[in-house]
């Protein structure tokens, strides 16, 4: 869990996930541990007066004189001798009218009579000239109920805390695989990034050179078109360094910070670097929106998501695709819209390797991945932001892909 090749933030959000899942989890037991404690005490009520019951029915079939009340019990006993109570009779008890009753019809008739312990049930019957009317004293095995109830919130406690305590070190232990995978994906990608910096340190070098060559070798120097494309081949180079960097820095043990950039310079930026690629599938590709505004982002991260945008947007475009940037209170809105066939049918839209063309559907000879959207989305969620993609609200054919970030204050 604390490895050091894994970020702070990294090691914060596995801490927040074992102990996220360690609360689930002992509120799972304790739910489970009320429910069968509920169960329990239903289950012990019950037995209580069904046994309540037949000590009741035992009593006044069997007792003749008041004297002979059991423990718990009291009985009042009406015999010809005259009426006799058990000791600490409550006031309620005896029932004289009930009493009467009983002894002119012969049959057993159950009353409830309020005590100092609570409502009692009181049965009162004839046996043998005698009428008996007795009731169970309810504090003991309201003792007992007690007791078995602190047991059970005990027990409760106990069990709910070893279960999240449990769960926290089997969360810890069971996430160890994701972080191996995590630390060998950052390996990965700090590798291939550092063995294409040589290469393309040399590309870069090479475009410079053919700058220079192209200034001093051409008589009055070379076309203004020629020039053009040469300066958008170094601008290239040097955007592919910055993502290659900001790939770097993704996978060093260290945090970038982000940092308030001008959206709309950048996007015209982006959109100015996809012209060529744009006029090449005839694609005409155009630039709206507010002339300011300003979001706080990576800029490296930034302009990988919105490249990857428009990209996206020209390879689904039929003839026009449209860059807009916007200001929504404290939202920034970069909204791409094509004129494409439109979204496909799937809610798998921003997931890596979703792509379900290929090159005889695309048109080109180029083989789609569905890495680009899936990269949009990555970079919306570490900068707060969200992605969205839905049809376009003109009412053309098309789709349209809204990058939203929070706005640099």
């Amino acid at each position: 869990m604390t490895t050091p090749s894994t970020t702070g933030a990294e090691r914060d959000a596995l801490r927040r996930t074992a102990r996220r899942l360690g609360l689930q989890t002992a509120v799972l037991v304790l739910g489970c541990l009320v429910v069968v404690g509920a169960a329990v005490l239903l289950v012990v009520v019950r037995a209580q007066d069904e046994a309540a019951r037949s000590r009741l029915e035992g009593a006044v079939s069997s007792i003749d004189d008041a004297q002979d009340a059991p423990p718990g019990m009291w009985v009042a006993v009406a015999s010809p001798r005259g009426l006799s109570t058990s000791e600490g009779l409550p006031e309620s008890l005896p029932d004289v009218d009930v009493m009467r009753e009983v002894a002119r019809s012969g049959e057993d008739v159950w009353t409830t009579a309020p005590t100092d312990a609570g409502t009692v049930r009181v049965l009162t019957g004839r046996h043998d000239g005698t009428v008996v009317q007795a009731a169970e004293d309810p504090t003991e095995s309201r003792e007992e109920l007690a007791r078995l109830v602190v047991a059970l919130l005990a027990a409760g406690a106990v069990g709910m805390v070893l279960a999240g305590l449990g769960a926290v070190w089997l969360t810890r232990r069971a996430v160890q695989p994701m972080v191996a995978a995590l630390n060998l994906q950052r390996r990965f990608v700090a590798d291939a990034s550092h063995e294409l910096r040589t290469p393309l340190t040399l590309l870069s070098t090479r475009a410079q050179l053919l700058d220079r060559h192209m200034t001093t070798d051409w008589g009055s120097g070379p076309p203004d078109r020629v020039q053009h494309d040469v300066d958008g081949l170094l601008a290239d180079a040097a955007a592919l360094t910055s993502v290659l960097d900001d790939m770097l820095l993704a996978a060093d043990a260290r945090s970038v910070d982000a940092v308030p950039v001008d959206a709309s310079a950048l996007v015209q930026d982006v959109v100015d670097a996809a012209q060529a690629m744009a006029m090449e599938m005839e694609i005409a590709l155009t630039r709206g929106g507010d002339a300011q505004a300003s979001v706080l982002a990576s800029p490296v991260s930034l302009r990988r998501a919105v490249t990857a945008l428009v990209d996206n947007a020209i390879d689904h475009a039929t003839a026009t695709v449209d860059v807009g940037v916007s200001v929504r209170g404290d939202r920034v809105l970069v909204e791409v819209r094509d004129d494409g066939p439109g979204l496909p049918e799937t809610d798998q839209l921003f997931r890596r390797f979703a792509s379900h063309r290929d090159a005889r559907t695309s048109g080109d000879d180029r083989r789609h991945y569905g890495i680009g959207l899936a990269l949009v989305a990555e970079v919306a969620a570490q900068h707060g932001g969200s992605v969205s993609a839905s049809a376009r609200t003109d009412g053309r054919p098309g789709a349209a892909v809204t990058l939203e970030l929070p706005a640099a204050r």
